[in-house]
């Protein structure tokens, strides 16, 4: 069984990235800026960092896919892609932004 909040593996995990894929990243962030609670004015709550979600580091650049996710669909080669890893879902990152950018 997957971890919660990682797609299913296999290749129906591959979805191209469109236009629809912003506007749904769009209305993710609309969301969590509803639900987001107002910071406590303590220090309480700065012991509440374990809870925050980290990146995959099995889907890390760089690396090679997990086998659980099978074979890339020829369609889908070379093709943008949204992104596998949770921690990204609501994030409009640019993996040619960030590329140009390390190389600066």
């Amino acid at each position: 069984m997957a971890a919660a909040g990682l797609p299913p593996p296999g290749p129906d995990s591959f979805r191209e990235f469109t236009r629809e894929s912003i506007l749904a990243i769009e209305e993710r962030q609309f969301q969590l800026k509803i639900k987001k609670p107002k910071p406590k004015t303590d220090s309480s709550h700065r012991d509440d960092s374990e809870d925050e979600q980290q990146p995959n580091g099995d889907l890390e650049a760089g690396k090679s896919l997990p086998f659980i996710y099978g074979d890339i669909p020829n369609g889908l080669v070379a093709v943008p892609l949204e992104d596998l890893d949770p921690y990204y879902m609501n994030e409009k990152v640019s993996s040619y932004t960030t590329q140009t950018q390390a190389r600066v």
